[in-house]
């Protein structure tokens, strides 16, 4: 199985590439320059596994929510490359793939809490318990829905303690220290999601045959109207 997986919805730029069996990942912090470092990430990797793109299987991207210029970016490379080369497509949430390297790094977490800041003081919010699948492997899934909404409206789900992560937690500290719904028993708000961290769900969805066509390589924004600015009380 050979799969490219590539997140770009942060200020941190990363893909990962599964060969056979190996895992080759690259990523840098590198905001408002995802144009020019991601490309050249990609053609690296694929020429350390000696890799063509033909050979890939499928392309997982990081579909969102996340910054609406990284978002596009990821999905307009995503569709290029899949479309050019014939692949199917595999979206993996973006707060889900935080998630799941919370747990990557402690496996002792097991209920996390996403947060990423979706400026207009509004956070991008989900929750996510471990769950094992048929397969084995123990991923990250979804409690309820993802959200984007103020932090002071935003809340913990039952069955803790919660770690929470993502950059939400330092951006709106303030605001969730407020927030009576929100227990937290640890955070990590520096940690983005990446690249590495969708490998495991793209490997789990190929396996199921859970990846749509080229075309449906579309963000999830959450915010319906992205085109818009805020409007100034009077």
């Amino acid at each position: 199985m050979n799969l490219l997986a590539i997140d770009t919805v942060t200020e941190m730029a990363s893909i990962a590439l599964l060969s056979s069996d190996d895992v080759l990942i690259d990523e840098a912090l590198v905001p408002q320059q995802h144009t020019k470092v991601i490309l050249p990430m990609i053609q690296k990797q694929m020429a350390t596994a000696g890799l063509s793109f033909a050979q890939l299987d499928a392309i997982a991207f990081s579909r969102g929510p996340g910054s609406f210029t990284g978002l596009r970016i990821c999905a307009s490379i995503t569709q290029g490359l899949a479309i050019a080369y014939d692949l199917p497509v595999i979206p993996v949430s973006s707060l889900q793939i935080l998630a799941q390297a919370a747990y990557r790094e402690d496996s002792s977490k097991l209920n996390i809490a996403a947060c990423l800041d979706a400026r207009r003081n509004e956070v991008y919010w989900g929750a996510y318990k471990l769950m094992t699948q048929a397969d084995g492997t123990s991923l990250m899934t979804l409690v309820g829905e993802e959200v984007v909404t103020a932090p002071g409206l935003v809340k913990t789900e039952s069955g803790g303690p919660w770690h929470g992560v993502g950059s939400g937690l330092k951006s709106y500290a303030a605001e969730l220290a407020a927030n009576p719904q929100v227990n937290l028993a640890s955070m990590e708000p520096e940690r983005f999601p990446l690249a590495q961290d969708a490998l495991i769900y793209a490997k789990n969805a190929w396996g199921q045959k859970q990846f749509v066509d080229a075309s449906l390589a579309i963000p999830t924004y959450l915010r319906d109207n992205i085109a818009t600015p805020p409007q100034n009380k009077v």
